[in-house]
């Protein structure tokens, strides 16, 4: 079987050992690397004394160790499954090595003969699924599509560096859309290092939470260079809350994306997430969730390196719109206006809204924070330090730290008044 190589390569040669791996999914092992057929290794194995044999080991895992040290890097690998409106399963993977050598497979099962999987794959920019087909093959006993499935991609995990992965879950049967999914992937997960990450449809909280638990941020910070982020979108994705309270949310090294027209968000979705750059779009956020975030942010309990959150709503109904006067409860903030050159995004808001006047809020924290909502767009940012001797705030607001620990002192009894209030009744 086919290995990767030993070193970075050109695209041409990657592309050629893809249609080596074709031939087998199984695992890379030491008996393959060294080019010995197993039965003649087993018997040149006996003839070894114990300590020899214990050296000789050591060493293939040494090698076998190096030869993998410098993955194969893929641009994308995207991940589509599908589940058609006759029941039909399709497993479309898409690895990315350039815009021009991208490779492509697609698995069918078909639910008029269920024990059978078929293929086909190419090597297309176009994705004409020209280049080839994989043999019909017959499901072992008690197997599934899903296991069966499940190795090739695990395959593709486990040998390739990945910047981008994308996660699409599709179900086109009629009147099930938002049934819970099935386990589409059921191989371990390595662990992963992601510069980018998409899911897009899931509703199974297991099959995104072992995605999630494997991730590891590989964006490295421009100033610092021990500290790494990474970029996460959600889209058409269910069960809010446990993705919004998972431990990955709330390292403060995900930027985040949330786009699902049709979520209602709770008052608790947001009180744990930790996120340096926040865009949400949903029906409804309510303003506790967001006074909630903010107190928190105005604490001290957020990264350090927070930028700012946007939150787009999509209601037609004012009523359940976020109300600023609520969304700023118990902070201490006032109006202020803003003179500056800095490109500030609640500065590109009011230019945008012209016909509406859009009030800029400052809010008293660790940092100077502006906030400004308009229509059914909510705004809370915070500018870089270096970009502070350049804005001018007009009326300035005392900030030192007398006053900032004094609000923060406040905030924390207020809290502590309410679950005091809550206990006893």
């Amino acid at each position: 079987m086919a290995h990767p190589p030993d070193q970075p390569v050109t695209f041409e040669y990657q592309a050629q050992r893809v249609r080596e791996w074709l031939a087998s999914i199984a695992r890379p092992n030491g008996i393959h690397f060294l080019d010995i057929e197993s039965d003649t290794m087993l018997v040149f194995m006996k003839t070894l004394d114990r300590k020899t044999r214990s050296n000789l080991e050591k060493t293939c895992k040494s090698l076998l160790s190096t030869s993998r040290r410098e993955k194969p890097r893929l641009n994308q690998l995207f991940l589509c499954f599908t589940t058609t409106w006759n029941h039909d399963k399709y497993v479309e993977i898409t690895a990315s090595f350039s815009s021009d050598f991208i490779f492509r497979a697609v698995f069918i099962n078909k639910e008029e003969t269920p024990a059978w999987i078929t293929g086909e794959w190419c090597i297309d920019k176009k994705k004409n699924m020209t280049s080839g087909y994989f043999q019909p093959e017959k499901l072992r006993l008690s197997a599934t599509f899903v296991e069966r499935t499940s190795r090739y991609i695990e395959y593709w995990l486990r040998n390739f560096q990945v910047d981008t992965l994308k996660i699409k879950v599709e179900n086109l049967i009629p009147g099930k859309e938002n049934e819970i999914q099935q386990m589409n992937y059921l191989g371990p997960i390595p662990p992963l290092r992601l510069k980018k990450c998409i899911i897009h449809g899931a509703n199974n909280i297991r099959f995104i939470k072992n995605w999630m638990d494997s991730i590891i941020p590989d964006i490295i910070d421009p100033i610092d260079p021990y500290r790494k982020t990474i970029d996460v979108e959600f889209h058409d994705v269910g069960k809010l809350n446990q993705i919004f309270h998972h431990t990955f949310m709330t390292t403060g090294k995900v930027n985040l994306i949330f786009h699902r027209v049709n979520t209602l968000f709770t008052r608790r979705t947001l009180h744990f997430l930790n996120s340096p750059k926040v865009d949400i779009v949903a029906r409804q956020v309510p303003s506790e969730a967001v006074n909630i975030f903010l107190k928190r942010w105005s604490r001290g309990e957020m990264t350090e390196d927070f930028q700012y959150m946007i939150i787009k709503e999509t209601t037609q109904w004012k009523s359940q719109a976020i109300q600023i006067r609520d969304a700023l409860c118990g902070l201490r903030y006032q109006p202020v206006d803003l003179k500056t050159d800095v490109p500030l995004r609640i500065l590109k808001h009011r230019k945008e809204k012209d016909s509406e006047k859009c009030q800029i809020f400052q809010i008293m924290g660790p940092r100077h924070g502006f906030c400004v909502h308009s229509g059914n767009e909510f705004i809370f940012e915070v500018p870089e330090t270096d970009d502070l001797p350049n804005i001018i705030v007009d009326p300035p607001m005392i900030q030192n730290t007398i006053e900032y620990e004094r609000h923060k002192n406040r905030i924390y009894m207020e809290l502590f008044r309410k679950r005091l209030i809550r206990l006893f009744n």
